[in-house]
């Protein structure tokens, strides 16, 4: 569970950019915080267990499930957070059953193939249990979806535990300049999205996105090309680390069509 604070992050940031004293006065804290949410974004694309999640999940009536949009009611989070919409894209695992209430550790969950299921009963996804899950069913194709045995019926409630990679959530940009919101001397507990080893990096994206504003400052092109290349370094490092591969990027990964420094304004 990320516990590193948003405050804490823009602190860094205004910090660096000699905008403390006051904070907020040349770069806003809405913009800083945009950036900030398109460099968690950034994190998670590259390295998508940056948002791992442990969470038990409420299941719908049928054997077809899915984690593409997760509503607050449906979802207990494991690291003990309050309970917020959940946008999942990729199933990693179903752990065990948590009864009805979401909190009771029940039976192991087992992963079967679908062919196996249909051979030995073409059926089974009529057969409705009684208030617990045996087996699931998934396809990497489909990332988003996947089936348990025997179908939810429509009472009483089954919660089961999963292991699965969700998109960052969206740090709020509510604050005005008369009255910011992650102010260093603010009361603000929002975390951020990612883990919090990525602290630095989100930093540098920031940096280099802040840079890139005022490219048309002299001093500012170098310091943008500089913040660009340690965060794009630092991912570089740690996916070919991860997976062996390099995704040999060049350029702040934040619109379809990578822009050098100078071209943005």
């Amino acid at each position: 569970m990320p516990s590193t604070k948003v405050k804490e992050v823009l602190y860094r940031v205004s910090t660096q950019l000699q905008d403390i004293a006051p904070q907020f006065t040349r770069w806003h804290e809405r913009e800083l915080v945009t950036w900030l949410n398109d460099g968690q974004r950034a994190i998670a694309k590259f390295l998508p267990a940056s948002c791992t999640r442990i969470d038990a999940l409420k299941l719908k009536p049928g054997t077809k499930q899915s984690i593409e949009l997760i509503a607050p009611a449906d979802v207990k989070p494991g690291d003990g957070s309050p309970a917020a919409a959940v946008y999942g894209n990729f199933l990693n695992d179903v752990v065990r059953n948590m009864g009805v209430d979401g909190l009771t550790a029940g039976r192991a969950v087992r992963v079967v193939s679908r062919e196996v299921l249909d051979s030995q009963n073409p059926d089974w996804h009529t057969i409705v249990g009684t208030g617990r899950v045996d087996q699931f069913v998934f396809d990497p194709r489909s990332p988003k979806v996947f089936y348990v045995t025997p179908a939810i019926g429509a009472a009483p409630a089954v919660w089961i535990e999963v292991s699965y990679l969700a998109n960052p959530v969206d740090i709020p940009s509510t604050g005005t300049v008369a009255a910011p919101l992650y102010g260093a001397d603010s009361a603000s507990a929002t975390v951020i999205s990612v883990d919090d080893k990525y602290v630095d990096d989100l930093a540098n994206y920031i940096l280099a996105r802040a840079y890139m504003k005022d490219a048309d400052f002299a001093s500012s092109q170098p310091n943008a090309v500089a913040y660009s290349s340690m965060f794009t370094s630092s991912l570089n490092a740690q996916v070919q680390a991860l997976t062996g591969n390099n995704p040999n990027l060049t350029a702040l990964p934040f619109a379809a069509q990578s822009q050098t420094p100078a071209a943005v304004r």
